[in-house]
């Protein structure tokens, strides 16, 4: 099958949920991803057209990014582009879904924590596949081991990395100015949006 995949970065700009079809979960929320250009007669930045659209997670994806992401966090998603269509009022109307293959933290642009997800075996009634550690996180075994567990910083800092002192992490005064000014503009919008 011929299918087009799609790399965007963005910013979620909704509350995420989780909801069943059927016999299946989703996890759910709309993502904005504007361009940055500079003007070459003033030199000044400027932000150009924004891409919003719905993005979609499901199978293994949606227990790995619920409760995980949340609005206003910095993404980078990967997946299929669909167009929906509907009729509203009489009017035909079409969305912006992507079916998301893969999906992680922006970390140009915000602190991320990230922790490998090992094995504890609690027997062979470990109902999930996975054992879920003190800190929340799930534990999974098979081919799916090596995996990753990533959640957002809060901006009192993550609990997992109290007294770490490591240069590979910046703060969140460390941020770029620019990118400030865009996740500002973006929060207007959604605040503007859901009103």
């Amino acid at each position: 099958m011929y299918e087009t995949q799609t790399t965007v970065r963005g910013t979620i700009i909704t509350d995420p949920v989780t909801r069943r079809v059927g016999d299946d979960e989703v996890f759910s929320f709309r993502v904005a991803s504007n361009t940055r250009y500079q003007d070459r007669t003033t030199g000044e930045w400027k932000t150009g057209g924004t891409l919003y659209f719905s993005a979609n997670c499901w199978g293994k994806l949606v227990p790995r990014t619920s409760g995980r992401l949340f609005k206003g966090d910095a993404v980078i998603v990967q997946g299929r582009l669909l167009t929906n269509e509907y009729e509203k009022e009489g009017r035909v109307m079409r969305d912006l879904e992507m079916r998301v293959g893969a999906i992680g933290p922006d970390m140009a642009r915000m602190d991320v924590t990230a922790k490998k997800v090992r094995h504890e075996s609690n027997g062979p009634d470990a109902g999930d596949g996975g054992v879920r550690g003190a800190d929340g996180l799930r534990a999974v075994d098979g081919p799916d081991a090596e995996a990753m567990a990533v959640g957002s910083v809060p901006a009192g800092g993550h609990p997992l990395a109290a007294g770490l002192d490591s240069p590979g992490l910046r703060g969140l005064d460390d941020v770029d100015p620019e990118l400030e000014d865009e996740d500002s503009e973006l929060e207007q919008f959604a605040g503007a949006s859901t009103a």
